[in-house]
């Protein structure tokens, strides 16, 4: 089954570059906050318009000026409704972002730790190749002093 978005380009950039992918959702997050916002101020502007248009329509109309007060509660309850939608998507929208910020601090923990983790590596790597360095000088050592004697082994001499 096809859903109507295809999230597959945002995942591959969540496993291509995890800390771009953050910050751009944050920043989509933003701007869609701001439009969001000013949807519901346009609405807002319109719902007290609205109501002097339902006004003034009421002596054009015969059928509003009969039931003023039915028409005047169903706009009214429509501006309600169109608030709580607008409420709600607001609310998604700051989930949205506090969700984004998150991932992008958890992001930042991950890539921390996986840079101590680097770094402890690299530093064993680094102390393991001077330890191995050193038993082969010593051993180069004892073998270059060892084969120059060319003595029986002492082992059952009494």
């Amino acid at each position: 089954m096809t859903t109507q978005h295809d999230h597959t380009p945002y995942l591959d950039q969540l496993t291509d570059d995890p800390q771009s992918f953050w910050e751009s959702r944050i920043k989509a997050s933003r701007w869609m906050i701001v439009k969001t916002f000013c949807l519901g101020v346009l609405a807002a502007g319109l719902g007290i318009l609205g109501q002097g248009w339902l006004e003034k329509a009421a002596p054009i109309f015969p059928f509003i000026s009969q039931n003023y007060g039915l028409w005047q509660s169903a706009y009214l309850l429509s501006l309600v409704l169109v608030f709580l939608l607008w409420a709600a998507a607001m609310r998604q929208k700051f989930g949205l972002l506090h969700n984004s910020k998150q991932g992008l601090k958890t992001q930042r923990r991950i890539d921390q730790h996986n840079a101590r983790i680097e770094e402890r590596r690299r530093a064993n790597r680094e102390r393991h190749e001077a330890v191995r360095k050193e038993r082969e000088e010593h051993t180069i050592y004892f073998k270059a002093s060892g084969s120059s004697t060319n003595t029986a082994s002492k082992k059952f001499d009494y």
